[in-house]
């Protein structure tokens, strides 16, 4: 038996199998040989595309969600043709940037890191949007790559969903009848993991050191107002998860 403790910021007791979020999209290298025939204007042009393409697709997701959501992921979608992320990846096309010209793909990686620390340097809120705009950038350098955009497991059975953090739009768009709780080793109790758990009535635990890297399949129990998650539950806990399970029903049967 493992536990692991963290910020409890939605409640709830519930026992299932875990499943990982994929892993990040890859940094792209740097210093990689541009070839000659390669102008600044068709690699700029290329990031701006893939930006379009980006949130047009955050936008359709945004057109089917409701509530929290739909406002999260249409901010999403505005966020990823941001005027200052793409001109400064723009610049970093030029052979006079600081340290020569970048690919597209190396050049939105460099310039979404920059805007992601001044967020980050701002504290609070503000840098608690930093998963936001790592999100962005994964999906823009996924685009250039011709790549799916990284999303949330598929499974046939219910499951807890465990991370370094989730983006906006992935907890936006989980399906609440097969994602039964989040798990996360970072993010706040002001991150759209848990802003959204809260909305979703998900159990859900933040900060939580070392449960992305608990295997998949390894079943657990989370409770979401102690913030802790234990691995090899005892009777005790499947216990207190049936509990709860049997009280959720009855709550959510209530007409009155």
């Amino acid at each position: 038996m493992q536990t692991f403790s963290g910020v409890g910021v939605a409640p709830g007791r519930v026992l299932g199998p875990v499943r990982q979020m994929p892993k990040p999209v890859q940094e792209p290298h740097a210093n990689v040989n541009i070839p000659a025939d390669v102008t600044v204007e068709s690699q700029a042009q290329r990031v701006k595309d893939a930006a379009k393409a980006v949130q047009a697709e955050l936008r359709s997701r945004a057109a089917i969600a409701t509530g929290e959501g739909k406002e999260v992921l249409e901010a999403t979608a505005l966020m990823a043709a941001d005027p200052m992320l793409i001109k400064s990846a723009v610049k970093l096309l030029s052979p006079e940037a600081p340290g020569g010209a970048r690919t597209a793909e190396r050049a939105v990686w460099e310039a979404a890191a920059t805007v992601a620390e001044t967020l980050k340097s701002l504290g609070g809120y503000m840098a608690e949007r930093v998963a936001d705009v790592l999100d962005v950038r994964a999906r823009i350098v996924a685009e250039l790559r011709g790549l799916p955009a990284p999303g949330i497991p598929s499974s046939e059975v219910p499951f807890i969903l465990a991370a370094e953090d989730l983006a906006p739009a992935d907890t936006a768009t989980l399906d609440p009848a097969k994602v039964i709780a989040l798990i996360t080793s970072g993010g706040g109790p002001q991150s759209h993991t848990a802003i959204l758990a809260r909305a979703l009535g998900l159990p859900a635990v933040v900060a939580a050191p070392g449960v992305d890297e608990i295997s998949d399949g390894v079943e657990v129990y989370v409770d979401g107002a102690a913030g802790t998650i234990t691995t090899e539950p005892s009777e005790e806990l499947r216990i207190a998860a049936k509990a709860w399970a049997t009280q959720a029903s009855t709550l959510a049967a209530f007409t009155g």
